[in-house]
């Protein structure tokens, strides 16, 4: 993992996911933080013993304000504890994980390996849950959370069918399906609403960039339907899904979890009431732990201040990646389509579910436009370009060559 970083960094992303089975809850480390050392480890020795230079864009600047806020609210957090704790993890890992494919995915190669492994992850994870197929309960990631295992198979999903798809003729397309068939079932059966209305939306914006895709889904949705009956997938499963046809159910607590964030953010709308001080200031700590929602979160315990620097940044962060779809490069075409996608499906997951900390997948993707444009840049630079020869030529002088 040191050699080939990317799939650390992987990892790091789908580690969590698994570390909550009770097989592994004797292991005496972290495995997060595990990973999280060995691709700090990796970085270190890529600085350090190689070429590589660490160039970022300057629009990370704008994790400077949310950075400050969250040390500055320190000071009047309702838990030093639990806000350091919140803030150390943010620097450490959510920070490290969005500068990281700077330096340790900043190739096509590197990336494509990268979702492979993402993909694989979703397959084993998927795989793990069919144990729970004729029970009455929802299927669930090794770690226990529905929402984990519904945004993951969802992510394989669309860069199986983004990514991959659009390269291979219908014959080979078709010795996917059994794989699509196993995410698809999983996605279904954990219930998540946002998590299959997301990949729904991604599927079809596929659909539009490949019109040819639009073949395949005609026989997955048939195959589908006519296994469905055969599947036994919960009935708690689809009651969940069903949910989406009543609108006011269809974000059952989760309601109630941001109309409070809403307006604890109308109460102290400033400098909010201190980083992870959400939850201290609610009726109940366990069950009020986070807004699920990332902007009403930032808002309420950091004020508007740290809302207007992400929204800054995610806006930046988009428009990078619609600039480099204008330029319609044939080569990376398909690669910027993908990372829209998963954009999109991130976009929609901070939205409804999660806390900044356990959605570091999303900052993590927020920065690929910028590392897209980086390589895309390099990769594209003539074999034969020299800055100062052609410097001097673009003024008209003559350019002489040494003898």
């Amino acid at each position: 993992m040191l050699r080939h970083a990317e799939i650390a960094v992987a990892i790091f992303y789908v580690i969590g996911f698994f570390k909550g089975d009770a097989r592994l809850e004797s292991s005496p480390l972290d495995l997060t933080v595990s990973v999280a050392v060995l691709m700090i480890l990796a970085i270190v020795m890529r600085l350090a013993f190689t070429e590589t230079e660490l160039r970022l864009p300057r629009v990370l600047l704008w994790y400077v304000p949310i950075l400050f806020l969250m040390f500055m609210s320190l000071s009047y957090t309702p838990s030093l504890a639990a806000g350091l704790d919140k803030t150390l993890r943010f620097v450490f890992l959510t920070l490290v994980g969005a500068i990281s494919p700077f330096i340790l995915v900043n190739s096509r190669i590197k990336l494509e390996r990268f979702l492979a492994t993402l993909v694989i992850g979703a397959i084993l994870m998927s795989i793990n849950s069919f144990f729970m197929l004729k029970g009455e309960d929802r299927l669930v990631a090794p770690s226990g959370e529905t929402t984990a295992l519904g945004f993951c198979a969802g992510l394989a999903l669309i860069v199986i069918w983004t990514l991959w798809f659009p390269k291979l003729p219908l014959v080979r397309r078709i010795l996917f399906y059994p794989l699509i068939g196993v995410l698809a079932v999983a996605l279904v059966g954990s219930g998540g609403r946002l998590a299959n209305v997301a990949t729904a939306v991604c599927l079809g914006l596929s659909i539009l960039f490949c019109r040819r895709l639009a073949v395949d889904f005609g026989i997955m949705l048939g195959c589908g339907i006519a296994a469905l009956p055969f599947v036994n997938i919960p009935a708690a499963s689809i009651q969940y899904l069903a949910s989406l046809t009543r609108p006011h159910d269809a974000f059952g607590t989760r309601t109630d979890l941001m109309r409070f964030g809403l307006q604890t953010f109308l109460d102290h709308p400033i400098f909010g009431v201190g980083i992870q001080g959400y939850r201290y200031v609610t009726p109940n700590p366990l069950t009020y732990n986070f807004p699920h929602n990332l902007l009403l979160e930032l808002g309420a315990e950091l004020g508007v201040f740290a809302v207007f620097a992400f929204l800054i940044f995610a806006v930046c962060s988009f428009g990078e990646l619609f600039n480099l779809l204008r330029e319609h490069n044939p080569r990376y075409l398909v690669l910027e389509r993908t990372v829209l996608s998963l954009l999109v499906l991130g976009a929609l997951d901070v939205s409804v579910s999660g806390e900044m900390n356990n959605d570091r997948l999303f900052f993590f993707l927020l920065s690929l436009p910028f590392v897209l444009r980086e390589f895309i840049s390099r990769d594209t630079l003539p074999a034969s370009f020299h800055p100062e020869t052609d410097a001097l030529a673009g003024t008209g002088e003559a350019v002489v060559a040494p003898g």
